[in-house]
C-alpha cells in the first residue's frame, strides 16, 4: 500500500475543535463528548494520486475530510475499476469497517490534495456501543448518503449525457451567486467523466451541446456559467426551482 504522505500532525483547540463540530457524525455531542474524539485525532495532509487504503485491508482508522477530495472505489475480478462516491469536506469515510469485520469495504484514493483528521476506528466503535446519540447520528449519516446516491442513480438514468453534466456542475455552484458565475473543476475532466458514467467521446460531445444550449463554458478547468436558471431549466426542464443547487 502507498504511504500516506503527512506534512503535519498538530493538536487542535478543544474550545471549538476545529470545525469538527460540523460533521454530521458528531453533531449535537456534548463537550466531553467530542473532547474524547479530539484528543485521538491527528492531522494529516495527502497529496494528489495517493492511496490511503484499500478495500479488504484491515481497518484502523476512519477519516474526517476537512478539504479536496477523495475517490471511492471498487476493483472488479476482472480489473475494472469502479468508483463509488466522490467525497470532500465534511465527509467521512473508511467508518462503514466497523459493520464489515473491521476491514474497509471499498478503497479511497486521493484526487485532489486533501487535509484529512485521522481517527481510531476502535473509539468510534467503542462510543457507538455506549453512546445513543452517536450511534443515531452515525445511521443518519449513512441514511444520507445512501440517499444521495440512490437521487444521483435515479437521476443518471432519466438524463441524457449533457444534462447530467449540468447537474454536476450546479452541485458545484455557489448557492448565493445567480450570474456570471466561474469556477475550477475539483478534479480533472477524465474522472469527471467516468464519475458521470461517459467514455471521453461523449462527455467531449456533450459539453458542446451544454456550451450551446445552457450557455455553460469549459476551457481547461474553469468553468464558466451564465446563469444558474438556465443551466437548471436545460438539466431540469419545468422541474428546476425543485432541484437547483440540489446535492448529486
Amino acid at each position: 500500500m502507498a504511504q500516506i504522505a503527512v506534512k503535519h500532525i498538530t493538536k487542535r483547540q478543544p474550545k471549538n475543535f476545529g470545525g469538527l463540530e460540523g460533521v454530521l457524525l458528531f453533531s449535537k455531542l456534548s463537550t466531553e463528548e467530542m473532547v474524547c474524539f479530539h484528543d485521538a485525532a491527528q492531522t494529516l495532509s495527502c497529496k494528489k494520486g495517493k492511496i490511503l487504503y484499500l478495500q479488504g485491508e484491515p481497518a484502523k482508522n476512519f477519516y474526517v475530510i476537512y478539504s479536496g477530495w477523495i475517490k471511492l472505489f471498487h476493483i472488479m475480478p476482472e480489473g475494472e475499476e469502479v468508483i463509488v462516491d466522490m467525497l470532500t469536506c465534511n465527509n467521512i469515510v473508511g467508518e462503514s469497517a466497523i459493520f464489515d469485520h473491521g476491514c474497509y469495504t471499498s478503497s479511497a484514493q486521493i484526487v485532489g490534495d486533501v487535509h484529512l483528521l485521522s481517527m481510531p476506528l476502535k473509539l468510534l466503535k467503542e462510543q457507538i456501543h455506549t453512546n445513543p446519540k452517536l450511534a443515531f447520528n452515525m445511521l443518519t449519516s449513512m441514511s444520507q448518503h445512501h440517499r444521495r446516491q440512490y437521487g444521483a442513480l435515479a437521476f443518471n438514468v432519466m438524463q441524457t449525457a449533457p444534462q447530467r453534466i449540468g447537474c454536476f456542475l450546479l452541485s458545484l455552484c455557489p448557492a448565493d451567486k445567480e450570474r456570471d458565475i466561474s469556477f475550477h473543476l475539483p478534479y480533472d475532466k477524465t474522472l469527471v467523466a467516468d464519475v458521470l458514467g461517459m467514455n471521453g467521446a461523449t462527455f467531449s460531445r456533450s459539453l458542446n451541446i451544454i456550451r450551446q444550449k445552457a450557455g455553460v463554458n469549459i476551457k481547461g478547468t474553469r468553468v464558466e456559467i451564465d446563469s444558474t436558471d438556465k443551466l437548471s431549466k436545460f438539466v431540469y426542464g419545468p422541474f428546476a426551482n425543485k432541484y437547483v443547487h440540489q446535492e448529486i
